[in-house]
């Protein structure tokens, strides 16, 4: 419409201009009308020689007229398989088992290209990205990875040769039965570790705490020991030489000489006498400070260990009874009541005074 209006307008103007001339001029009807058919069917017969012959010289690669493009006809989807395709994960020796339905087709201006590698090439496209998606992820989050994989693979992309693109749907991903069952184990042995490893980091934290500030010193374990019992003051004081020997037991040092007159002489010092002698004999054969905290029932129970009487032979109960008297005879009756409470058989179960209660072997006699 653009290229006839001004084809139109000249031959409108052709076919005026007699007309006009004719009554400047004074011309009659007949002659300027007849001159303006004239003029009109020539310009006409002159644009419509030179559209034609512009039409004839145009050249093919001169632009014409824009078309309204066609719409490409769109390819329909095709289908296939990808089953248990094994993709590492960022854990060397445990992949993946990947399976989805692939669905595929040809990318527009490839359809005539179409053949038996298109299915190949989708299968291709679909398992190198789900790759890059998988090999970042640990064995155990199969699960999650699998989610990631749903996203990913569901947005139709071209391959690399650009000829088909593709998607998946159905997407599964897990691990071989043998490998879940290798990290179900790893699993529990290392939260194990973990509880041991706190557990031993635990005790640690105890002996370094008892060591080095508990029992530093006899003292700070008195101060300690004080401190969880607080209404205990006078026990308290009977703890100052058990506690002072463990301080210095937990040192390597030997009990200071200020606490060592507060410790308990063992146990087993009463029978020691039948392997060596006293433990508070010292190296030059003399007495040691312990001497003083024995008493004389652990005296005599030593002697009577050393000749070897029991409490259950007769002749224990006969020389107890002689030392005894000979104590009471000589005055020494605070010592004699000390060895007869302490070694003899409860009031009413031994021997009692005077002649009709003698040991046996003493009927009142003075010798034999």
């Amino acid at each position: 419409m653009k290229h006839r209006a001004p084809s139109l307008l000249f031959v409108a103007l052709c076919g005026v201009a007699p007309a006009v001339l004719g009554n400047l001029l004074h011309w009659s009807a007949w002659l300027w009308g007849f001159m303006s058919m004239v003029t009109t069917s020539g310009s006409l017969l002159l644009v419509m020689t030179v559209r034609s012959g512009g039409q004839a010289s145009a050249g093919p690669h001169e632009p014409r007229e824009a078309e309204p493009p066609v719409p490409p006809t769109e390819q329909p989807y095709q289908e296939t398989r990808v089953i248990d395709a094994a993709l590492p994960s960022s854990a060397d020796g445990y992949d993946f088992l990947f399976s989805a339905t692939v669905w595929w087709r040809p990318v527009t201006g490839h359809a005539d290209r179409t053949d038996g590698a298109s299915p190949a090439l989708a299968v291709s496209s679909l398992v190198s990205r789900a790759l890059e998606v998988v090999r970042h992820e640990e064995p155990g989050r199969a699960s999650f990875a699998r989610y990631l994989l749903d996203g990913e693979l569901s947005v139709p992309l071209p391959d690399r040769s650009g000829r088909v693109e593709a998607m998946a749907a159905d997407v599964t991903l897990a691990l071989a039965p043998a490998d879940r069952e290798r990290l179900r184990k790893l699993k529990d042995l290392r939260k194990d570790e973990e509880v041991w490893e706190y557990e031993r980091q635990h005790e640690r934290n105890k002996r370094r705490y008892l060591g080095d500030d508990v029992l530093k010193s006899a003292g700070s374990a008195v101060v300690w020991w004080l401190a969880r019992h607080e209404n205990e003051i006078e026990k308290a004081v009977d703890m100052i030489g058990p506690l002072a020997q463990i301080a210095a037991a937990a040192n390597d040092e030997e009990v200071p000489e200020l606490f060592r007159h507060l410790l308990v002489p063992p146990v087993g010092a009463r029978s020691e006498a039948t392997t060596g002698g006293p433990m508070w004999i010292g190296q030059e054969g003399g007495m040691s400070d312990r001497e003083e905290e024995v008493g004389v029932p652990d005296r005599m129970l030593l002697l009577l260990s050393a000749v070897g009487l029991k409490p259950d032979m007769d002749e224990y109960t006969v020389f107890v009874h002689r030392v005894v008297r000979s104590l009471e005879t000589a005055g020494l009756v605070e010592a004699a009541e000390e060895i007869r409470r302490t070694l003899l058989l409860a009031p009413g179960e031994g021997y009692g005074e005077g002649p009709e209660c003698d040991p046996p072997g003493e009927e009142g006699t003075t010798g034999p």
